[in-house]
């Protein structure tokens, strides 16, 4: 892919300025990869304007009033390694070339007569420069993700080995050498993190996304714990990572408790505030060395079970547990089979919404362990199925119940909105509702968009709405949305020329690298690449 490459020229003649501007508007008709973006006209005033647009290529004269060219060019340096320095002259002096020569200048061209040629030649061998500086960062920042990513992987496999009780002792010691994690011999406690709303995770983003935002979680979650004290994070299996909270000293439990009430709630935080990722956090009890990882595990594992009937952003501890009513599930599988029993085509919402309502209230009140209501609900969904199957338009069209990574609400709230539409198909009633959030987004799309908002708008289960919405309208809403952002930065571009910064107050997008990405994927170039070329178009 060719490269645009910025230029700037400083020199104190009139004459000379307006010979190079000429040479780089002729340039641009054939070779569209340099262009001028600013002069000076002496050295100070020079630096000024050089610092603040960095440009790639700097083309000045040597002999200029209150600081010369080379002198210029050794201050902007250190601020600017990479920038091409090419340096005119109308003298043939050898201390000239000595200074030029220290200063690494690129091309030391004589000026009278300036010959067309010698620029053609000193601009090409600083693009070659510039090509290759561009190349190794590209290498060297790719090496560096490649290392990091090859860490995360290694650890992942090594806490899933290690958890399973698949590597002894020993080996694990030596590992552990070899990682710098020092702190299993100290005091520390095992914590899990869990993303909420996985579902609607796994249908929003791509594989390749997901990925990357998993990456990006586990690197903010050991962050949060290094400046709590010591430990380590890692990705689990799909919705989950593990982390180690280490301390040197002993704790009383009041002390432990609020230090991991504190660093629970400062992981929720920040994963929130920078990737936008709801998650809960459960710790395990406090241990110390390497043969009691497993249970540290268990015992955080144990703990984070507790989510399954939180809505989001929760810290929980072994001091907090709820307390399970199983001998409740006869009860609630007789209230499910009157469910079954009552439930028949062209149903209300609103009767639908009201028995969903009181199946609610009695696991509120009686909670029933994940290991048992996960299965009985599922049951339900398929049960049905098998009810309404006969003539129904959306029979083809059913997928598996998706209980693994849902919590109690988020489950009954699918099988609800699930129901509605199954005992009315053929009606698509809810394809009213995904013309309704189309209209919300399109109202709402300069503001900070949420998938949750959109479906409490429309009145649908956020996991629900998003499979809905992506079966509807062949694309998942989190795409939709930057999709539709994207369209409307391009419409502003057209109106006038704004800064990135702008730019992203006025489509709702805060993090100014993610519109880039964004811009790039929709459009094939960068913001900066689009002006050039929308420029060069209304010019012609």
């Amino acid at each position: 892919m060719v490269r645009d490459y910025t230029c700037f020229i400083v020199d104190d003649e009139d004459l000379i300025i307006q010979r190079l501007e000429l040479f780089f508007s002729e340039l641009s008709h054939r070779e569209s990869r340099f262009q001028l973006v600013g002069k000076a006209n002496n050295g100070l005033k020079g630096i000024e304007e050089i610092l603040k647009l960095k440009p790639d290529i700097v083309i000045s004269d040597i002999v200029m009033p209150r600081i010369d060219g080379i002198s210029m060019i050794e201050q902007l340096k250190p601020e600017l390694p990479h920038t091409q320095y090419i340096l005119l002259t109308a003298y043939s002096s050898f201390e000239y070339a000595q200074r030029a020569i220290h200063a690494n200048v690129l091309e030391y061209i004589v000026k009278v007569p300036l010959r067309e040629a010698d620029l053609d030649r000193a601009l090409d061998k600083a693009a070659g420069i510039l090509d290759g500086v561009k190349k190794k960062e590209e290498e060297f920042q790719s090496l560096n993700v490649s290392v990091l990513e090859n860490k995360y992987r290694v650890r992942k496999q090594f806490f899933n080995e290690l958890i399973r009780g698949e590597i002894p002792s020993h080996r694990a010691s030596d590992f552990a050498n070899r990682m710098q994690f020092h702190f299993f011999q100290a005091n520390y406690c095992c914590f899990i993190v869990e993303m909420n709303l996985y579902e609607s995770f796994r249908n929003e983003y791509s594989a390749v996304d997901q990925s990357i935002l998993k990456y990006a979680i586990t690197n903010v979650i050991e962050e949060t714990v290094m400046n709590c004290g010591g430990g380590v994070a890692a990705e689990l299996t799909d919705n989950r990572f593990i982390g180690f909270l280490s301390w040197e000293h002993n704790r009383s439990e009041m002390d432990t408790e609020y230090v991991c009430q504190t660093l629970g709630s400062q992981i929720v935080a920040h994963l929130h505030q920078y990737l936008n990722q709801r998650v809960s956090v459960a710790f395990g009890g406090p241990h110390r060395g390497w043969e009691s990882i497993k249970q540290a595990y268990t015992e955080a594992k144990n703990v984070s079970e507790d989510f399954y009937y939180h809505t989001e952003k929760v810290v929980k501890t072994p001091a907090h547990r709820f307390h399970y009513h199983n001998d409740k599930k006869d009860d609630f599988q007789q209230k499910l089979g009157d469910f079954l029993a009552w439930v028949q085509r062209k149903v209300s919402k609103e009767e639908l919404e009201k028995q969903f309502a009181d199946l609610n209230q009695f696991v509120t009140d009686h909670k029933i362990h994940k290991s048992i209501m996960a299965p009985m609900l599922r049951d339900l969904y398929r049960d049905i199925i098998a009810k309404f199957r006969s003539g129904n338009t959306l029979t083809a069209d059913v997928a598996e119940f998706p209980i693994e990574f849902m919590t109690f609400r988020e489950q009954l709230a699918y099988i609800g909105d699930f129901t509605f539409e199954y005992v009315h198909a053929g009606q698509l009633l809810h394809r009213a509702e995904i013309m309704s959030a189309i209209r919300f987004i399109e109202k709402n799309l300069k503001q900070r968009l949420t998938l949750e908002a959109i479906a409490e708008d429309v009145n649908l289960a956020p996991s629900y709405f998003s499979s809905l919405f992506k079966k509807t309208m062949n694309e998942g809403v989190i795409s939709y949305i930057n999709r539709k952002k994207i369209q409307l930065a391009l419409e502003l571009l057209h109106v006038q020329d704004y800064s990135l910064l702008e730019l992203c107050e006025e489509v709702g997008i805060v993090n100014e690298g993610y519109f880039c990405k964004l811009f790039k994927e929709y459009t094939g170039d960068t913001p900066k690449q689009y002006r050039i070329k929308m420029t060069r178009y209304e010019s012609k």
